[in-house]
């Protein structure tokens, strides 16, 4: 069955617009509605458990990067991605469309206003991305996922409500296990992640870091960390020398659990990994990636640390020494880690996906009554 029980999702490749996506198509199926994914190839890594009936791939890049060539070839990549999202909605017929970001969604939205569907937009971050700011002229609604919604036109349509940001059911789980801060004598379980554009900024500066603490402290490490392949190797040899117990591995499928494992968690600011953190309520050292589009992780990081939830460190400012110092203070004060993963439960909404199907709900309902 396609129509008026299809929804379509369309998000960029990354974790950061696919996980809220997913988070997204749980709800609308618990709700008896059908989901088409729209993605890339990138985005499809991230797909394995997306709940989707149908899905298909576009190609898509930025027009924001590069010089003339490349930004001609972007050009051409998004045209084609709009002609192949205008034949299968031709031939779907989706219900509604809704686009979360990453340039890979921008033709489905175009496609939707082109038609006539009903679609809305969701923002995961503390910025309106570029590629959402171009989607929402026809949209319904801007759903935004933090308080503060920064480079949000000052006229929109479009119905501005703050919803959170959709977590997955893996996440929901892991946020039933509470914290439990590290005991005099006992092991202190260190999750470090950085996504495939951080993992080598902490490859080079955590084990360092690591190296460095005390050594009645580092024979209590048990360290976590997310590397890329080519790295493994001598991120191992480093914390064999600092005489740390490591598990390594380029990336972790269950990563929401590991979160909830830990006692201090190292990471970026994605939207994504700000929110999961505030949901499982766990203290982060949280370092924005610096050239993140109109440095958006900066304004994600301000809802922890702003909460005395996170310590946040800017990229430049993130030295071994510096590390060293956060880790120490933080790793032998277990009262202010639990207060500080009490400060992170729930600091940004909860139930963001329900809102989210509400508002989904809203306007599927409202254009069948116009059509009618």
């Amino acid at each position: 069955m396609t129509g008026p029980r299809l929804i379509a999702l369309a998000a960029g490749g990354t974790g950061g617009h696919m996980f809220p996506a997913e988070a997204l198509a749980q709800e609308l199926k618990r709700r008896g509605y059908r989901v088409l994914l729209i993605t890339d190839a990138r985005g499809d890594r991230y797909a394995a458990h997306f709940p989707a009936d149908e899905k298909f791939l576009i190609s898509a890049a930025s027009p924001s990067v590069g010089g003339p060539i490349a930004k001609a070839a972007a050009a051409i990549s998004l045209a084609g991605g709009l002609m192949k999202v205008l034949s299968e909605f031709r031939r779907l017929k989706p219900a509604a469309v809704v686009g979360f970001g990453g340039y890979p969604s921008f033709p489905a939205m175009r496609a939707a206003a082109m038609t006539g569907v009903p679609h809305g937009v969701h923002e995961q971050n503390g910025v309106l991305g570029r590629a959402n700011r171009m989607s929402i002229g026809a949209a319904s609604f801007l759903a935004h996922g933090f308080p503060v919604l920064d480079k949000r036109p000052e006229r929109v349509r479009a119905d501005v409500v703050e919803v959170g940001n959709p977590v997955r059911d893996a996440v929901r789980k892991a946020a039933a296990q509470l914290y439990d801060p590290p005991r005099e004598g006992e092991p202190v379980r260190l999750l470090v992640f950085g996504g495939s554009q951080g993992a080598s900024l902490f490859s080079t500066v955590v084990p360092a870091a690591v190296e460095s603490l005390p050594e009645a402290l580092r024979k209590r490490l048990k360290v976590v960390q997310q590397a890329r392949e080519n790295e493994i190797e001598t991120l191992a040899g480093a914390y064999r020398q600092a005489q740390v117990e490591a598990e390594l591995a380029p990336f972790y499928k269950d990563l929401p659990m590991r979160i909830a494992g830990a006692h201090l968690v190292i990471a970026r600011a994605g939207a994504s990994t700000v929110t999961e953190l505030a949901a499982i309520g766990r203290p982060s050292i949280l370092v924005p990636l610096a050239i993140a589009m109109d440095d958006h992780q900066t304004g994600n990081a301000r809802a922890l640390a702003d909460a005395g939830a996170a310590i946040r460190i800017n990229e430049k400012e993130f030295t071994a020494e510096a590390l060293a110092r956060a880790l120490e203070g933080l790793l032998t004060a277990p009262g202010r880690l639990e207060a500080m993963a009490a400060a992170a439960k729930n600091r940004v909404k909860s139930d963001a996906a329900s809102a989210l199907a509400d508002l989904v709900d809203k306007i599927v309902s409202e254009n069948r009554k116009a059509a009618a």
